[in-house]
């Protein structure tokens, strides 16, 4: 009985740990239009030249930042939050005087 106790605990164990939450990961999806001179960082990682303007990111779920480097400072252009198995997209224009830019869910 008690070398049946001692190879259950290990079971139990690993049955446990696999019911807990996973955070899982989305997908970030930036469309830039037209393209930006300088460089995006998403969380303060900065993002590679886009290609074509477009670039698809997989993050970790919860809150994220946009941001633009400017004068050698990070300038916030948007927040959202990523959800597990999801793609947002986050459209940046330039057409105006300053970047703006748009979540779509």
């Amino acid at each position: 009985m008690r070398a049946f106790a001692r190879a259950g605990a290990p079971l139990v164990a690993l049955t446990l740990a696999g019911c807990l939450p996973d955070k899982g990961v989305g997908y970030v999806e930036i469309k830039v239009f037209p393209a930006l001179p300088v460089a995006l960082y998403l969380n303060a990682v900065k993002l590679d030249a886009l290609k074509n303007g477009t670039a698809v990111l997989r993050q970790d779920v919860g809150p994220a930042k946009l941001q633009l480097e400017r004068n050698g400072q990070l300038a916030l252009l948007c927040e959202f939050d990523v959800k597990k198995n999801r793609v947002i997209t986050v459209n940046v224009s330039t057409i105006d005087r300053g970047a703006r830019c748009e979540v779509q869910k």
